[in-house]
């Protein structure tokens, strides 16, 4: 799962490298499906396909812009052991944290779309809650083997 071949903080640079750009890809391929699906539905005068896309827009977007701070945060990268291993931390805490949000995306989400007038938009907001759970339950699981590996050296 983690490379013990590397510093430390290296590994957790390389954690939040690999959690961000998964997370920019997402974003792209959500925001070109969202805006296909957008203006297909506008075409043919489908309110749940317009929902879903529009949702999908607005998911990506946001997701960018999560990106766009995180990779901010990359001028402060952990110099030292200790540093890397409070940095490990802290994102464990931060992915499991997002991980327990993205269940109640995906409830909520479930609870939208059965109202026939909000179906895609509903399900638009599953379908980006189970990529964020997905993504999240992965990245800190990586994060906290990384912190395990700093208490152990």
């Amino acid at each position: 799962m983690t490379d013990v071949r590397v510093p430390l903080t290296t590994a957790v640079a390389r954690g939040q490298r690999r959690l961000l750009g998964e997370l920019a890809l997402g974003a792209a391929v959500s925001g070109a499906a969202g805006a296909a699906l957008w203006v297909r539905g506008r075409r043919t005068a489908g309110a749940g396909v317009v929902g879903f896309g529009r949702q999908t827009v607005a998911w990506a977007a946001v997701d960018a812009a999560i990106v766009g701070w995180g990779v901010r945060g990359f001028a402060r990268s952990p110099q030292d052991e200790p540093a890397a291993g409070r940095v490990a931390r802290r994102m464990r805490l931060l992915t499991a944290a997002n991980a327990a949000a993205d269940v109640g995306y995906v409830a909520a989400g479930a609870a939208l779309a059965r109202r026939p007038d909000r179906r895609g938009d509903g399900l638009a907001v599953v379908v980006q809650g189970l990529f964020l759970l997905w993504l999240d339950v992965r990245h800190a699981r990586r994060f906290h083997a990384l912190v395990r590996r700093g208490v152990g050296g």
